[in-house]
C-alpha cells in the first residue's frame, strides 16, 4: 500500500478528522498569542508599532526573540498532531511518516545534503552576480540563533510535512481516489497557506506560483517514494539555510544570519525560473536514484 493510501489504515470518520483539525487550528492560535503576551507585558509601546509588519517586530524585540515566537506555535501543532494520529486516528506511531518498515534516515540525509548543495551553489552565484550583500554576523547572535533554528526548524518544517504531505494528501487522496489530483490541490494548499508572507505583499501575488510548484513537486516525491523521509530532508535543509544563511528586510525569516541581502525584491521572475529548473533536477536525481517507476492513477 502506498504511503498516501495510509487513510485506509486508521479511523479516519468525519468526525475524527473534523476534531483533529478544529484541535490544530486551537492550539496555532492558542500558541500563537504567547508572541501578543510579551508584547503586553514586556514592551509597553507596542501599541505604536506594526504588529503585522515582521520588519517592526524584529526592531522592537529582536530578531531571536521573535524567531522564538514565530517557531515555537509549530512545536505544539506537531506534537497535536501526533497525538491526534496516533489517539484518534489509531494510526501506528511509524506509519505517520512512512510506508516502510522504519524510518529511513539515509534517505532524510540525501534530499537534506542534496537541496543544500543546489541551494548553496545558486546563492554562491548571486553572491558573485549581485554587489550589495554585506556580511552582518555577530557571533553571539548568530549562535543563539543556530541554536533555535537547529531544535525549532525539523519541528516547523516536520509539522508542514504532517499536514499538508501527510493529512491534506492522504485526505484528498481518499476522498477523490485520484493521486494526481490529490498532490496538486495539496500542493495548491501548501502554496496558500504562505499568502500572507513579507515577501508576497514586496513582489506580488505571483511569487505564490513558487510555494504551489514546491507542494506539487514535494507531494509527487512523497506518492513515488512512499514515505516523508525525502520531502522531510528537503524541507528542513530549505529552512535552515534560509534562516542562518542570509536575511533580508522582507523575507518570512527576519534573523540575525550571516550575510544580508541589500538588493530590491524585484518581481521575482527570474527566482521563480531558477527554482523550477532546481526544483525538477531534484526531482529527476531522487527518481534515478531510487529507481522510481510508473505514473500516478
Amino acid at each position: 500500500m502506498n504511503f498516501i493510501d495510509y487513510w485506509n489504515k486508521g479511523n479516519f470518520d468525519t468526525k475524527r478528522v473534523v476534531l483533529t483539525l478544529l484541535l490544530v487550528v486551537f492550539v496555532y492560535l492558542a500558541s500563537s498569542s504567547l508572541l501578543f503576551i510579551d508584547l503586553s507585558l514586556n514592551f509597553p509601546n507596542s501599541d505604536l508599532v506594526d504588529q503585522s509588519s515582521i520588519k517592526d517586530l524584529s526592531l522592537l524585540m529582536g530578531k531571536n526573540r521573535l524567531f522564538l515566537w514565530m517557531m515555537l506555535p509549530f512545536s505544539f501543532i506537531f506534537v497535536t498532531l501526533l497525538i491526534c494520529l496516533t489517539k484518534i486516528h489509531q494510526l501506528p506511531f511509524l506509519k505517520i511518516f512512512t510506508s516502510r518498515d522504519k524510518f529511513d534516515w539515509k534517505r532524510f540525509f540525501v534530499a537534506f545534503s542534496l537541496w543544500s548543495l543546489m541551494v548553496f551553489t545558486v546563492t554562491a552565484l548571486e553572491l558573485m552576480l549581485n554587489a550589495d550583500f554585506e556580511i552582518i554576523f555577530n557571533a553571539q547572535k548568530f549562535m543563539t540563533l543556530f541554536f533555535l533554528s537547529i531544535i525549532l526548524l525539523p519541528i516547523q518544517t516536520s509539522a508542514e510535512e504532517l499536514i499538508f504531505r501527510g493529512y491534506v494528501l492522504q485526505g484528498v487522496n481518499k476522498r477523490t481516489g485520484n493521486a494526481i489530483l490529490s498532490v496538486v490541490i495539496s500542493g495548491l494548499m501548501f502554496g496558500m497557506m504562505h499568502i500572507s508572507n513579507p515577501e508576497i505583499a514586496k513582489m506580488g501575488y505571483h511569487i505564490l506560483i513558487y510555494y504551489v510548484a514546491v507542494g506539487i513537486v514535494l507531494g509527487f516525491v512523497v506518492y513515488f517514494d512512499s514515505g516523508l523521509e525525502l520531502t522531510l530532508g528537503f524541507h528542513a535543509a530549505n529552512n535552515l539555510i534560509t534562516a542562518l544563511l542570509i536575511t533580508s528586510d522582507w523575507q518570512a525569516f527576519q534573523t540575525d544570519a550571516i550575510i544580508k541581502d541589500n538588493n530590491p525584491p524585484g518581481n521575482g521572475f527570474m527566482g521563480i525560473f531558477f527554482a523550477f529548473i532546481m526544483l525538477c533536477l531534484f526531482f529527476f536525481i531522487l527518481k534515478k536514484k531510487y529507481n522510481w517507476k510508473g505514473i500516478p492513477a
